[in-house]
């Protein structure tokens, strides 16, 4: 995971910002044969309405697309193009307790999510990473405990988040269910807990954020007839 902070004049306390919101970013010399600049969705994983940055956490792989390219090359001082903000779908002040799944793609959506919880809080969090060193210093509440699951080969379906969830001990009361990240795991994962009647009136966000082998905009065609949304 590789941390770009962005700076910027129009970024204050004018943006009506929540945890989990995201922003498109225009690729810089990402066009190809007069194409217009590739476009790449991301969440901000912090916000500072103060010194005006947004903190991007980019999930390094390879084959390198054209925004992982431009995060390993890009220098102080550079510019891109910021569009957006857009607003997570996901209401975390529903339920009584919570589950998180989420994979690297999906991890700043999700952190930010849970560090914005009451102290009180309480529910488990599944976070499947590609090695011991993407591991993360979390500012949560103390209730929600967290499962750090490590999949080294993310161009192969994992399904420890699904066999965590299957896993867990329910608590009390109606659960707030966030789950983003590959689109075949987390159809998996839906279909199991569509078919739980533990998780009947759950609170539910469950999004694909990517899919192995596809491009963003492959990806988006492919969610869209999944009746992912």
């Amino acid at each position: 995971m590789l941390r770009i902070i962005l700076t910027g004049k129009e970024l204050d306390e004018s943006l009506a910002w929540h945890p989990g919101s995201y922003v498109k970013l225009m690729i810089p010399h990402s066009s190809e044969a007069g194409d217009k600049p590739k476009i790449r969705t991301y969440t901000a994983r912090s916000f500072d309405p103060q010194t005006r940055t947004i903190s991007i956490d980019f999930a390094i792989h390879q084959p390198a697309g054209p925004a992982t390219s431009w995060a390993l090359n890009t220098q102080q001082r550079d510019e891109i193009e910021v569009m957006g903000h857009g607003q997570l779908k996901a209401d975390p002040t529903k339920g009584d307790w919570y589950i998180f799944a989420a994979d690297m793609a999906a991890l700043p959506a999700a952190i930010s999510v849970m560090e914005s919880l009451e102290p009180d809080a309480k529910g488990y969090a599944f976070l499947e990473i590609t090695t011991e060193e993407d591991k993360q210093k979390l500012a949560i509440p103390e209730g929600i405990e967290v499962r750090w699951l490590i999949h080294p080969h993310p161009e192969v379906r994992s399904s420890q988040q699904l066999e965590a969830i299957k896993g867990l001990a329910h608590m009390k009361g109606t659960p707030n269910v966030f789950v983003a990240g590959e689109l075949g795991t987390i159809r998996e994962i839906k279909h199991h807990i569509k078919n739980d009647v533990r998780f009947s009136g759950a609170f539910l966000y469950i999004s694909s954020y990517w899919k192995i082998g596809l491009k963003e905009e492959e990806h988006k065609i492919a969610k869209r007839q999944t009746s992912f949304v």
